[in-house]
């Protein structure tokens, strides 16, 4: 197992991040871990409502998702309707959401990293990365972090 793929299998691993490598190779190494993975193209994402409604189809959520972000919350810590032993999601082209609607694209991403720390507690690695045009900064913190 390469390195890439030993920390997204981490029992205690996961969060939110701004990916610092291309998507392909997360999702190459999500494989090789084990995880599910789902890539999805937030580009033309205009808000909450395209935001979840993308997720819930991409992510294929069960009937019951109510469409907010509670109930984003509750099907992201539920996963029963999709059982494997992590999971990483890829948000790419995500500069459009993530800058021109700052304030739900940070309410999406503390629902992301609340789902993070529920499955963390319960020993299960829970990956949000978010990718986006070079030089955009989301103010997520980087992953892989840059070497010091």
């Amino acid at each position: 197992m390469n390195d890439i793929a030993k920390r997204l299998a981490g029992a205690n691993a996961g969060g939110v991040y701004q990916l610092a490598i291309e998507p392909r190779e997360i999702e190459r190494a999500a494989a090789e871990a084990g995880l599910a993975t789902f890539r999805v193209d937030i580009h033309h994402v205009h808000g909450k409502a395209d935001f979840l409604a993308l997720l819930a189809k991409a992510m294929r959520f069960p009937e019951w998702f109510g469409g907010n972000w509670d109930a984003l919350a509750d099907v992201l810590t539920d996963l029963s309707w999709h059982e494997a032993p992590g999971y990483a999601l890829v948000l790419e082209k995500s500069k459009h959401f993530g800058a021109g609607h700052k304030e739900e694209f940070a309410a999406a991403m503390d629902v992301m990293g609340f789902v993070a720390e529920q499955w963390r507690a319960q020993g299960k690695p829970f990956w949000v990365f978010v990718s986006g045009a070079q030089g955009w900064d989301s103010g997520l913190p980087k992953w892989p972090a840059a070497s010091r």
